[in-house]
């Protein structure tokens, strides 16, 4: 952990935010309602957490939400109606939002807020865990748009009926210590201009790669993946950026598990234990078996890469209420760029295990913690639904920011 974070300041962010929002392409030659207040409208619906649009003008006209702290926070001198609001975002080009969570980023970074993250270093150099994943936020057998992905479902009967709907991939910061995280600028998984192929999740992470390695090309990045991206291709592509990595992978009769096992002979493959007891009322004895090998060819074919092995078996055990003997196993696998020591097996699996705070700390907060993903906000003709997207995980990133900030000071 790095040093004290000094405190991220509300009204620094908002300018930050409002001077981004300022640079905005405007396409009307004629205009009441600046752009700005479409888009600034737009985020403090997701910062102050209204279940929706409609019910946001009417805290507003019931003065539950006032005019002048809109103003003061925001600087919003005039809300538009919820239809005007959805016709103007439908007009603006959601990567227009990258610069502004780019500069967010640097603000965070020059906070120190960024160093209580570092998870380790690496030939002298801090390292940070970055977690991805992609969810599903919209589906509709009716609301279609040209950037729609479409699904096939069949019932008993063999009949079929399309489905629409919009994904994202998001990517998170995260530590094992911290229950806060840092949200980056997300990436939509879209059926792109004139395709008419469906967009996957391994294409939207290769557009995430290159936009996050542009906008912060010296940031030093373990990313923590599934196992959807244990194969040859990522794995080039990650190196090519000069990323380390910690994927996920399954137990199965692979080359991987057949090499590691005949490791166990030959001593290529090592062990590591440790136990440990926690609880208070109940005592729980927890026992971890660590397994781990280095340079191992991930498949059979020639051209697949060599990859470090880490797996972790986990078995806690302990006395239930009745007198019960009760016993919990879990294990978890992981490939990875770092080369597996005894020193750092410990620190290397408990890395990989963080990846489950993508989901929890990131996708469940936005979708039952009141910034309602799956909410349809609006759903447009090509950018409306993404701009609603990055106005609620621009709203997401301030607020996580500001409550790391305020913990780490009170400890």
């Amino acid at each position: 952990m790095g040093r004290q974070a000094n405190k991220l300041k509300v009204e620094e962010c908002n300018e930050i935010i409002l001077s981004e929002f300022s640079k905005f392409k405007e396409k009307r030659p004629i205009f009441e309602i600046p752009l700005k207040n479409f888009l600034m409208s737009s985020f403090a619906v997701f910062a102050l957490k209204s279940p929706s649009l409609l019910q946001f003008e009417n805290q507003l006209k019931e003065h539950k939400i006032r005019m002048h702290n809109l103003n003061s926070l925001f600087k919003i001198d005039r809300v538009p109606s919820d239809t005007h609001l959805r016709d103007i975002l439908e007009t603006v080009e959601y990567n227009q939002y990258r610069p502004l969570f780019q500069r967010l980023f640097s603000y965070i970074q020059r906070s120190k807020t960024l160093e209580q993250f570092e998870f380790m270093k690496i030939n002298g150099q801090s390292h940070y865990l970055l977690a991805t994943d992609g969810s599903g936020y919209f589906r509709s057998e009716k609301l279609v748009c040209d950037c729609c992905m479409i699904e096939e479902h069949f019932d008993e009967n063999n009949k079929m009926t399309l489905k629409f709907g919009h994904n994202i991939l998001a990517g998170s910061i995260v530590h094992p210590d911290l229950k806060q995280v840092i949200p980056m600028c997300p990436e939509p998984i879209m059926r792109l201009d004139g395709s008419s192929k469906n967009d996957s999740e391994q294409t939207a992470f290769r557009r995430f790669l290159a936009d996050f390695k542009r906008e912060h090309p010296k940031l030093k990045i373990i990313f923590l993946l599934d196992a959807l991206y244990a194969n040859g291709p990522i794995i080039k592509l990650l190196r090519e950026y000069g990323y380390e990595f910690l994927i996920a992978v399954k137990e199965t009769k692979s080359l991987l598990f057949m090499s590691v096992k005949e490791g166990e002979t030959t001593g290529e493959t090592q062990f590591h234990e440790r136990v440990f007891e926690s609880g208070e009322k109940v005592i729980k004895t927890t026992k971890m078996n660590y397994r781990f090998a280095n340079n191992i060819r991930l498949h059979q074919d020639k051209e697949s890469p060599f990859i470090n092995f880490v797996q972790v078996k986990e078995v806690t055990e302990w006395i239930g209420k009745k007198g019960k003997a009760e016993r919990l196993e879990r294990n978890f696998t992981f490939i990875t760029d770092i080369a597996v020591t005894k020193n750092n097996i410990v620190q290397l699996a408990e890395g990989g295990r963080t990846r489950w705070k993508i989901e929890n700390e990131t996708f469940n907060t936005l979708k039952n913690r009141g910034y309602n993903l799956e909410h349809n906000y609006g759903h447009g003709e090509k950018n409306l639904t993404h701009n609603f997207i990055m106005s609620m995980f621009l709203a997401f990133l301030l607020t996580r920011s500001k409550r790391l900030v305020v913990i780490l000071l009170k400890n």
